[in-house]
């Protein structure tokens, strides 16, 4: 898919440090906030022992272990393949400052591959690492005290729905988010749950037009039910 994110990120410079503007959802568990520091984006290009290159992966223990873990590993924590050790590293000193860099990132490279180092207090030993996940193709934020929808990518399951940059999330699958990007992953991801447990062909989600106090439902696509796939090449 095309990523029609970077213009629309709404990203601001605060001297050297790189920020958003207003609380953006960058996965189902991560609300970058005004004030955060971030500090680069990137893929992993180095592969893991087994072909892939998830840096998830590549740590193999979380975030603490990740961050504290010598190349060559030690005691009974696990060694990373060197190149890999050196790529990761390589990314935890670096420090972009400008923020057009994050925007030619987010134009440039696969969205469902992303990563991003920031730092929530703007301190260097403070790091999180966090792959981008976006839902169904919708990056949300909250400009206004809303949930609003920024943008949407191409060719997306949320582009076929109908879903228009200014939208207003109202509900997920019935379940409000009450203008809480919080509550709306959370709901989110309960309705995926309950479509996939279901195997539904779809999923519904409320918006208000911008400018409009009208709301509308627009169903959302599932994947093809496994025994509905099966029973096709009979």
């Amino acid at each position: 898919m095309t990523p029609e994110f970077p213009l629309i990120f709404p990203l601001t410079q605060n001297g050297k440090n790189v920020t958003v503007k207003f609380p953006v959802l960058i996965n189902p568990a991560t609300v970058l906030k005004p004030g955060m520091v971030l500090r680069v984006m990137y893929v992993l290009t180095s592969l893991n022992a087994d072909g892939s290159a998830d840096l998830v992966l590549a740590h193999k223990g979380d975030m603490e272990d990740a961050y504290s873990r010598p190349p060559s590993g030690s005691g009974d924590r696990p060694s990373l393949p060197p190149e890999v050790a050196h790529e990761i590293e390589g990314y935890r000193r670096t420090v972009w400052e400008v923020a057009n860099n994050f925007i030619l990132a987010m134009a440039q490279m696969p969205t469902d591959a992303m990563h991003l180092i920031y730092s929530p207090t703007g301190k260097n030993g403070d790091l999180r690492d966090e792959r981008l996940n976006f839902f169904d193709g919708l990056l949300v934020g909250s400009p206004d005290g809303k949930v609003t929808v920024l943008a949407v990518e191409k060719e997306s399951k949320a582009e076929a729905a109908g879903i228009k940059a200014g939208d207003d999330i109202v509900s997920v699958g019935g379940t409000p988010t009450q203008n809480d990007l919080t509550l709306f992953a959370t709901a989110y991801a309960h309705t995926k749950q309950v479509a996939m447990d279901n195997e539904v062909d779809s999923y519904p989600m409320t918006l208000r037009s911008e400018g409009s106090a009208e709301t509308r439902q627009v169903a959302i696509s599932m994947p093809p039910k496994i025994k509905s796939s099966l029973m096709d090449g009979f």
